[in-house]
C-alpha cells in the first residue's frame, strides 16, 4: 500500500529553540529558525510594491551570460559553503533539529499575493480555453501583416537563435525568431507553448505570436545595427539580412515561418538576479532567493523542462508613468526539447552544466555509474527535439546552471509550484500545445503526453511529501452551527493511491504559550472532508474571552490539524492545520490562516 506523507515529523519547537542556540552561539539565532506560522501572518491578495520610485539604473551583472554561469557553477556555490548561517541551517534540517528557511512573501494560506512579480491565474481560478490559447497576447499586439517591417538591428541577445528585430506598420517593436534548418518548427514551437503555461501560471511574459512572412517584406532600415563576428556593432546591410534568411528553412511557398515577440512596455532596466535584492528599488524589500514563486518556479521549469534560467532570461522594466518596476520571464528557446538552434542535450535537465555531485559519483565509482540519460535515446520528431518523460525525476530535475532562488526551494515552495502545474488538465494541455503550430499532429501530440506524464510525476511526488488538503472554506449547517469543507486534490486530481480516503482531526484552542488540547482531546476520524464545529468549541472560546483581562486583544482562535490516510487508518501523512477566529458578537468563526507540516 503506497502511503502519503512517509516523510517524519519534525522535532520539537523546544529541541529546534534549543538546537538553534546551541549551534550558533551568537547574533544568528535573532534571524529566526522558525518561519512565521499562519496566526501570526497576515492575509493578502496584493502585496505593496507598487509604489511611486526614481526611475533605477540599468542592472548589468546578470546580462554577462557566461560569467553569470560560472559564478553560480563555482564561486556561489563555494560562497555558500562559508555562510555559516545557512551551513549551521543546513545540519540542523538533516539531522531533524531545524527547519529549513521558508519563503518571506508568504500569506496567511501559504500562498503568493498579486505583486509586480506574479498574478495568481490558472491555479486559482481556472482560465477559459480562450485565455490558455491567448496567453499575454492583446487585441492589437500582433504584427501588422500588410504593410512592411524595417529591419532595426541583429538581435542583440546572447542566445544562438537566428532573429533580428524589427518594426512593423504600426510602430511596434517585434524581436523575430526563426528554427534551425534541420530543426523546424522546434524553437519556435518552444517558444510559443512555454510562454503559454507561464502567463497561466502566474508570471509576466512578452506577448509572442506565430507568423508566417515573406522575406521580401523585411527591408533594412537606414539606422539598422548589426553585430558581427567579434560582437562590434556596424551598419547593417541587405547582405546581412540575407545571410541571416539563409540559415533559416523556408515553406514551400517561399515564406518563413517565425516567432514575433513584442518588446515589452516601459523602460528596460536589466535583469533581475535570483539572489538578494536591487538596491536602487525600495519596494523591493524581500530577498529575491526567498521570494516562493521564484523558489517554486523551479517546479514549473522542470515540468517544461526550461533548463535556461539564467539572470539574463529576466528583466525588469520600469513604467514610466506609474513608476515602479514590473519583474518578467523572457527567452523560452531553451524549453520542452529545444536549446535554442539545436536540440537539448540529453543531460540538460538532469545535471548541471559543470555537476560536482555527478563528477564526484562517476570518480568514486571508477566509472561504472551510467546515468540513465547516458542510454542512447532517440529522437522522436525532429520538430520536438529530444523531450521524454521515462527518465524524468522532479528532485533530480537540474537547469544548466543553478539558480540560488531554486537552490533555496523548501518541500513547501515545491508543493506550492505542484499546486499550479497539476491544474492544468489533460485538455489544458493540449489546447496550449496546439498554440505551437506542429504541422505534423503526431509531434503535437508527443508533446502534449510527455507534458500530461512530467505533470503527473510531479503531482505524485509532492502530493505524497506533503498533503495535498485545499479550498478550505466555512459553510453553514443547521441554524447558529458551521462546519468547516475542504477539497483533496490527491483525490480530485488523480495522485492519491485508492480512490477513497478517511480524515483525522484534533481541534486545540489558542493561550498563549501555544495551543492546548483542552477543547477536544480525543481523536476524531471521518471519511469526507467535512468538519463540524462543535458547541463545546464554542463554549470553550466564548469562557476564554470572558475571563481574558482584554477580550480585545485575546485571541480567540482555535486550530483544527487534519491528517490523511489511504489504507484505512494505518498509515496516516503529515498534518495540515486549518486556524480560525471566533467573533462571540455574532458567534461565528472565520478561517484565518493555514499550516502544513513537512
Amino acid at each position: 500500500m503506497t502511503t502519503l506523507g512517509t516523510v517524519g515529523r519534525p522535532a520539537s519547537p523546544y529541541i529546534r529553540t534549543l538546537a538553534c542556540l546551541s549551534l550558533t552561539a551568537g547574533t544568528w539565532v535573532l534571524t529566526g529558525c522558525f518561519s512565521a506560522p499562519a496566526v501570526d501572518r497576515p492575509i493578502l491578495t496584493q502585496a505593496d510594491d507598487r509604489r511611486p520610485i526614481p526611475e533605477p539604473q540599468e542592472e548589468t551583472d546578470g546580462q554577462w551570460a557566461l560569467w553569470d554561469g560560472t559564478d553560480k557553477m563555482v564561486f556561489y556555490r563555494i560562497g555558500q559553503l562559508f555562510n555559516l548561517g545557512r551551513s549551521f541551517r543546513t545540519v540542523g534540517t538533516w539531522i531533524g533539529l531545524a527547519d529549513p528557511m521558508e519563503a518571506q512573501n508568504i500569506d496567511a494560506f501559504g500562498d503568493v499575493p498579486d505583486s509586480t512579480w506574479f498574478t495568481n491565474r490558472h491555479g486559482r481560478t481556472r482560465l477559459s480555453s480562450d485565455e490558455l490559447t491567448g496567453g499575454p497576447t492583446t487585441d492589437n499586439g500582433a504584427p501588422d501583416m500588410a504593410g512592411p517591417w524595417t529591419a532595426i538591428s541583429a538581435k542583440e541577445s546572447l542566445g544562438s537563435t537566428p532573429g533580428f528585430v524589427i518594426q512593423d506598420a504600426k510602430g511596434d517593436v517585434y524581436l523575430l525568431k526563426f528554427d534551425p534548418p534541420l530543426h523546424p518548427e522546434m524553437t519556435t514551437a518552444s517558444e510559443m507553448i512555454s510562454s503559454r503555461f507561464l502567463h497561466a501560471a502566474g508570471y509576466a511574459v512578452p506577448e509572442h505570436y506565430l507568423v508566417n512572412v515573406d522575406p521580401k517584406r523585411i527591408l533594412v532600415g537606414p539606422k539598422a545595427k548589426f553585430r558581427g563576428r567579434y560582437h562590434v556593432p556596424r551598419q547593417m546591410t541587405d547582405d546581412d539580412l540575407a545571410a541571416i534568411m539563409k540559415r533559416v528553412p523556408h515553406r514551400p511557398n517561399g515564406t518563413i515561418r517565425a516567432m514575433a515577440s513584442k518588446f515589452l512596455p516601459g523602460i528596460p532596466k536589466g535583469p533581475f538576479l535570483y539572489v538578494g535584492r536591487r538596491p536602487d528599488d525600495l519596494n523591493d524589500r524581500i530577498r529575491h532567493e526567498n521570494r516562493r514563486e521564484l523558489r517554486g518556479f523551479r517546479v514549473i521549469a522542470a515540468f517544461l523542462n526550461h533548463t535556461d534560467t539564467k539572470a539574463a532570461n529576466a528583466l525588469d522594466m520600469y513604467d514610466p508613468a506609474a513608476k515602479h518596476l514590473r519583474h518578467y520571464l523572457i527567452d523560452f528557446s531553451s524549453t520542452l526539447g529545444a536549446d535554442n538552434a539545436d536540440p537539448q542535450l540529453t543531460r540538460f535537465g538532469n545535471e548541471y552544466f559543470l555537476d560536482f555531485g555527478t563528477i564526484g559519483r562517476s570518480l568514486i565509482e571508477a566509472g561504472f555509474y551510467v546515468k540513465p540519460w547516458e542510454i542512447p535515446m532517440r529522437m522522436e520528431y525532429p520538430a520536438v527535439g529530444y523531450f521524454e518523460s521515462e527518465h524524468f525525476d522532479p528532485v533530480r530535475w537540474r537547469p544548466t546552471y543553478p539558480n540560488p532562488a531554486f537552490l533555496q526551494a523548501t518541500a513547501r515552495d515545491g508543493y506550492w509550484g505542484a499546486k499550479i502545474v497539476t491544474s492544468f488538465t489533460d485538455e489544458d494541455i493540449d489546447t496550449i500545445v496546439h498554440t505551437g503550430g506542429f504541422t505534423d499532429p503526431r509531434a503535437e501530440r508527443y508533446v502534449a503526453d510527455v507534458l500530461k506524464a512530467r505533470r503527473d510525476t510531479i503531482g505524485r511526488y509532492y502530493f505524497n511529501l506533503v498533503n495535498p488538503l485545499e479550498r478550505f472554506a466555512l459553510v453553514d449547517t443547521v441554524p447558529s452551527k458551521q462546519a468547516l469543507i475542504f477539497e483533496n486534490l490527491a483525490l480530485s486530481r488523480g495522485y492519491a493511491p485508492t480512490k477513497t480516503a478517511v480524515y483525522r482531526y484534533t481541534m486545540q484552542r489558542y493561550v498563549r504559550t501555544g495551543f492546548d488540547r483542552e477543547v477536544i482531546p480525543v481523536v476524531h476520524i471521518i471519511d469526507a472532508p467535512r468538519i463540524l464545529l462543535s458547541p463545546s468549541l464554542v463554549q470553550t472560546l466564548r469562557l476564554q474571552l470572558d475571563q481574558a483581562e482584554d477580550p480585545a486583544k485575546d485571541r480567540s482562535v482555535a486550530s483544527i490539524q487534519i491528517q490523511t490516510s489511504y489504507d484505512g487508518g494505518r498509515h496516516w501523512s503529515n498534518g495540515v492545520t486549518a486556524y480560525l477566529r471566533f467573533n462571540p458578537e455574532v458567534g461565528r468563526f472565520h478561517l484565518i490562516g493555514l499550516d502544513r507540516e513537512t
